[in-house]
């Protein structure tokens, strides 16, 4: 017997110091938010500490595989084995052990931290849900975006998330944070950005729903950018920021409805005209009862878009003057049957 547990014994110290050098290998993807910098750690930690219970098991399992195994078929049980002995015990005052020292690190030192909200965020952003896409407000400015999150690198960051139509998750891998976003209920998050990035140079900066919700959840994404306080400042004003209410110099006013059936039957009108050169407030009228729809236009590469919202709702977008030309609009929870072009001279 003693044998077995020296052979055992130095499996386990070989697979351990091993585990423990793989343990150290920088295999997480780039972090963007102070708080996913300390779930990095947090995770190494645990990782660091499973390591020798993992290689126990394993050098156990392994050693008793190949030292004890039986040929042919068995004639009858095995010998009954019982739980008690120094070894049982040693593994039990240890292990309990050492799921007390989690539950206190990082349980009570570190977790309340990373779900801790600031109480006064530089900026507050209102994350929507509905199937199957995102829609971003900074009710500071009135800026909105439904084709990308824009923040801030190094300011505080507080989220207000709320879902349409089912449950939805805010996932944002670089941030290393989730939270659910639920119909009739406002949750939320707060980080701080510690990196300027995009999307287009790292796939973690994308807003992911990571809670199942119908046929196109995989697709239920949003492009990420977090950039310096004077891009975020441009990016603002170019997306409605400062805009309340009319726009600045007075905006001719443009009406469209939604009727009853709308999702099948498109918009009330396919065709709206305005003024070149003033800036226009489209009222957007959703008169189809219980269902989600808004207004975006896509004008000189920016989309000005809506809230979803179920009928009967009125919703407006401000935006600014635009030249001469031919506009697409749709709703963007039934693109391809809500259409329509917008004409300005």
């Amino acid at each position: 017997m003693r044998r077995h547990v020296a052979i055992v014994g130095l499996v386990w110290l070989v697979l351990t110091f091993a585990g423990l050098i793989l343990a150290q290998v920088a295999f997480e993807p780039a972090t963007f938010s102070d708080k996913g910098q300390e779930i990095d750690a947090t995770f190494r930690t645990l990782l660091t500490m499973s390591v020798p219970v993992f290689t126990f098991v394993i050098a156990v399992l392994g050693y008793s595989v190949f030292a004890f195994r039986h040929r042919g078929q068995p004639e009858d049980d095995g010998t009954p084995l019982t739980g008690r002995g120094r070894l049982p015990l040693a593994w039990f005052v240890v292990t309990s052990a050492m799921a007390l020292g989690v539950m206190v690190y990082p349980g009570l030192t570190e977790l309340p931290s990373v779900v801790h909200l600031d109480a006064q965020p530089d900026v507050v952003v209102r994350i929507q849900g509905q199937q199957w896409r995102w829609s971003v407000a900074y009710p500071q400015s009135g800026a909105k975006s439904t084709t990308e999150l824009v923040l801030p690198v190094n300011r505080k960051i507080g989220f207000e998330i709320t879902s349409l139509d089912v449950i939805h998750s805010v996932w944002i891998p670089a941030f290393r944070l989730r939270v659910d976003a639920v119909p009739g209920l406002t949750t939320y998050m707060s980080f701080t950005p510690t990196g300027t990035g995009d999307y287009s140079t790292d796939s973690g900066l994308r807003l992911q729903c990571s809670q199942l919700c119908g046929l196109n959840h995989a697709t239920m994404e949003l492009p990420v950018r977090v950039v310096t306080d004077a891009e975020f400042a441009s990016w603002i004003a170019a997306n409605g920021g400062g805009q309340q209410g009319a726009p600045a110099g007075g905006g001719q006013p443009v009406s469209i409805e939604a009727k009853a059936g709308a999702a099948t039957s498109g918009f009330a009108t396919n065709t709206l005209q305005a003024k070149a050169g003033t800036p226009i407030t489209f009222t957007f009228n959703n008169n189809d009862p219980g269902t989600v729809h808004n207004f975006a236009l896509t004008a000189n590469g920016k989309t000005y878009a809506t809230d979803f919202k179920p009928g009967p709702a009125s919703t407006t977008v401000n935006v600014p003057a635009l030249p001469p030309g031919t506009y697409q609009f749709v709703c963007q929870a039934h693109p391809t049957t809500m259409t329509g072009t917008l004409t300005v001279k």
